[in-house]
């Protein structure tokens, strides 16, 4: 099934303990830590600046992504459904392991990992995992998932994507057929430090991974 043309938004879940400690959780289940629950109720505030809600909300089996769209949806008071195909890619003997050790392989390429799931099995599990959620309302859905789940989706369309994704920032995707690399506007989000506005701007991550696969 090919990933619908249509918009959505998109979040990774909030700090994890994996995260504070600088170890790569993969399909180990880490949890949020007090940090990480402020940042997605920091996000879920956020969120009431969109000009349309979304209709339902899709997020991982792992708690981290569970949780964080639990928190969510205590405003966007949507259907909140559950995917494990919107899980972190499985690490295999990296799982656990300090991101001195494997951050340079898992943030920034897509190494075949011993006793790990290999790279293609993974973006066509996020490609089934995220047809599936577009599809399903005529308006946007929130895809609440993981940093490799969000690299993973440009990697689809064969974008070098960095793990640059920061925890529980929201982002916001719209077709761009014109495009002939990668078919998206993509948008997030921000609150001013000094107005507290919130701030809707051009995401450069996927950009840039395409720029770079131009030259």
């Amino acid at each position: 099934m090919p990933i619908p043309l249509k918009p959505f938004y998109m979040i990774r879940h909030g700090q994890t303990e994996a995260n504070a400690a600088r170890v790569m959780a993969g399909h180990t289940d880490s949890p949020l830590t007090a940090l990480g629950r402020e940042q997605a109720a920091k996000a879920r505030d956020i969120m009431k600046a969109l000009n349309i809600k979304p209709a339902g909300v899709f997020h991982s089996h792992l708690s981290r992504a569970r949780d964080t769209a639990l928190i969510l949806n205590e405003w966007i008071g949507a259907p909140i459904f559950e995917d494990p195909d919107l899980a972190e890619i499985h690490a295999g003997d990296f799982e656990g392991a300090p991101y001195e050790i494997c951050g340079e392989l898992m943030f920034n390429g897509w190494p075949e990992v011993p006793n790990g799931e290999s790279p293609q099995a993974f973006f066509t599990r996020v490609k089934r995992g995220k047809s599936k959620a577009i599809a399903q309302y005529n308006d946007p859905v929130l895809i609440v998932c993981h940093g490799g789940v969000m690299r993973a989706f440009g990697a689809l369309y064969g974008l070098p994507t960095p793990g640059k994704f920061k925890n529980a920032h929201l982002y916001e995707f719209h077709p761009a057929t014109a495009q002939k690399t990668f078919p998206w506007d993509v948008y997030e989000y921000s609150v001013c430090e000094d107005s507290g506005e919130i701030i809707k701007s051009r995401s450069e991550i996927y950009d840039s991974a395409a720029a770079e696969i131009a030259l």
